[in-house]
């Protein structure tokens, strides 16, 4: 569907279930929510209440990964320009060229950066940097990959900007550090939609097979129930066919 088309629906079922009226800004908020719920299920899918807990990389649903948010995905190129152990996610958007950083989905270290070999290998995603050294860093139990003995593993953290240090920005940190500078890494990310538009005409970036979903949960969010929405759509859909 078209931005035009979810609004148009949008305004019918809001419409036949006696809904207030809604403006276009409020539309568009609710259109950009639902839209960024649906990349999270996606990305997470054993993040929703009741799913199985599924690793981010063990997509069963790799279809609905590549289908559905794959016009997303971006790998950016990251030169290390000493012995650093992070990358901001400002590095990452300069990196893209296009497109700002919204998940970071992985992070691969070059294999020999003394070599300058072309091959990069997944790192480890743990939740803490300094627990996991401290923990498994001699235990070699991350994955193949090591430098100096040491395995690559990788977490997303956040750091202090500006002068009161009341802005939380977001980078990857890493562990070991970068052998120098011209170290290579790769970082796989989900870039930041564009934000619907129903009066200049910017479309959902998701698939199609997920549009009539986003139309449901914006309709929810804007506290018309689901099935509320479902049976005024129901009801629509017969009226056509007759």
């Amino acid at each position: 569907m078209t931005t035009l088309e979810l609004s148009d629906r949008f305004d019918l079922i809001a419409d036949r279930v006696g809904s207030p009226y809604f403006t276009v800004a409020e539309k568009e908020n609710f259109f950009n929510t639902a839209q960024y719920s649906i990349i999270d299920d996606i990305l997470y899918p054993g993040k929703r209440p009741g799913a199985k807990d599924n690793d981010i990389f063990d997509f069963s649903k790799d279809r609905t990964f590549e289908q559905g948010i794959g016009s997303l995905f971006r790998t950016a190129t990251l030169t290390a320009t000493g012995a650093v152990n992070n990358f901001t996610f400002a590095q990452i958007n300069t990196a893209l060229g296009t497109g700002t950083v919204y998940k970071v989905v992985n992070f691969l270290v070059q294999d020999n950066a003394a070599t300058g070999t072309a091959t990069y290998n997944s790192a480890k995603h743990v939740r803490s940097i300094k627990s996991a050294t401290a923990l498994y860093g001699k235990l070699r139990t991350f994955n193949a990959f090591t430098t100096a003995g040491r395995n690559a593993i990788y977490t997303i953290g956040s750091y202090a900007s500006g002068t009161t240090g009341t802005t939380s920005l977001s980078r990857i940190e890493f562990f070991p550090n970068a052998a120098g500078s011209g170290s290579t890494y790769l970082a796989e990310v989900v870039i930041n939609p564009r934000p619907i538009n129903i009066s200049t005409y910017v479309n959902p970036e998701i698939d199609v097979m997920f549009h009539n979903e986003l139309l449901f949960r914006a309709l929810t969010l804007a506290g018309i129930s689901s099935r509320d929405a479902q049976l005024a759509q129901a009801s629509q859909q017969q009226e056509i066919t007759q």
